[in-house]
């Protein structure tokens, strides 16, 4: 039994070739011989030349050679310049007169279509008709074949994920629903260029489906924390044990919410001393609202000390302006009795202010 199973499986594959047909497409005038996988795929290929402007080809001779199919063909002379008739939707969109003479048709094929394109047809394409010759020159037809009017559906995040949902909302919120052309991509890209956070590996990719159009974004997390700083101890003026040195600390985004504490810390062997902390967090409880503190403690050996906040509260506007209000809380108190060219103060404001960042 099996090996008539053996025998049966030669001959089916004897028989399964014997059966495969090779079709071949040679150029009469290059001998360029070009394989396709049948004869469907030869006759769009053929079609495809007058799409190119070879509108004067013709079919020589089709010879078979056992399994093999041979077509040849001599496609003729390239017109690049003819004279074009315009469709009315083509013409009523492009501004551009029914009827004209060109030196360049590819040009003219390229200027229509990308016109169809920035309207968010990123599938349309321009299909030439041979209608007669004029004066030695063909007579070509246009019409456009728009297909779907393509719009900025979503957007997916690959790489760094963790960025704060309310900034990808705040991007949809912008771009989503808008056409998807060159213009509204680029503005895309910018906005990530100079982030103080995130930047994309490489520019926005796009995916169609039928019914959608996602932009895939690349994000990498940027690494700007640092640290720096001398700790060092000593003796005062009165020989006392003193702390001194300089410390300066800057972290940024740990949280994955885009937010910054920096800290800044000196003091020196005469007790003067220096104290600056500044925080910002952009998105508080996954909001547009964000809060921004400013602290600053100032101290003159052992003559006074001066204390300011600054706290602000503010609303992003977009993903580059923000507005919000400010607070301003500072005293100063004189500490040495015998220091009289000096006196307490306080100081107390508030304000509203307004910030742009605008990419290189």
């Amino acid at each position: 039994m099996k090996l008539i199973l053996k025998i049966f499986f030669v001959l089916f594959c004897v028989f399964v070739q014997a059966q495969k047909k090779h079709y071949f497409l040679i150029d009469s005038e290059t001998k360029v011989r070009k394989k396709v996988k049948d004869s469907t795929s030869a006759v769009k290929f053929l079609d495809s030349l007058a799409q190119n402007n070879y509108f004067f080809t013709q079919l020589k001779e089709v010879k078979k050679i056992g399994d093999s199919t041979e077509i040849i063909y001599d496609k003729g002379k390239n017109f690049n310049e003819t004279y074009v008739n315009l469709s009315d939707s083509i013409s009523q969109r492009t501004k551009i007169q029914k009827e004209f003479f060109t030196k360049n048709l590819d040009s003219t094929k390229k200027t229509i279509n990308k016109t169809y394109i920035d309207d968010g047809f990123a599938f349309s394409r321009i299909k030439t008709k041979y209608k007669g010759q004029k004066k030695g020159y063909p007579i070509v037809e246009l019409e456009i074949n728009k297909n779907d009017k393509r719009t900025i559906d979503n957007f997916v995040v690959k790489g760094y994920t963790s960025v704060p949902k309310r900034f990808m909302k705040n991007l949809e919120k912008e771009f989503k629903g808008k056409t998807y052309d060159d213009k509204n991509l680029i503005a895309i890209n910018k906005s990530f260029q100079g982030h103080q956070f995130v930047t994309l590996e490489r520019p926005p990719q796009t995916l169609f489906t039928k019914d959608s159009t996602s932009i895939f974004l690349f994000m990498e997390k940027k690494k700007t924390n640092s640290f720096d700083g001398v700790i060092g101890f000593g003796n005062d003026k009165t020989d006392k044990f003193t702390l001194n040195g300089t410390l300066n600390v800057n972290f940024r985004n740990i949280f994955n919410s885009f937010e910054t504490v920096n800290l800044y810390w000196q003091r020196n062997p005469d007790k003067g001393q220096t104290f600056d902390l500044q925080a910002d967090v952009p998105y508080l409880f996954k909001s547009n609202v964000g809060l921004n503190m400013k602290v600053n403690i100032f101290r003159q050996d052992s003559t006074y000390a001066n204390v300011k906040a600054l706290p602000a509260f503010y609303y992003h506007i977009n993903s580059r302006n923000k507005i919000g209000f400010r607070g301003t809380f500072e005293s100063s108190t004189i500490i040495d009795t015998l220091y009289v060219q000096g006196k307490d103060y306080n100081k107390k404001g508030l304000g509203i202010w307004y910030e742009m960042v605008e990419t290189d």
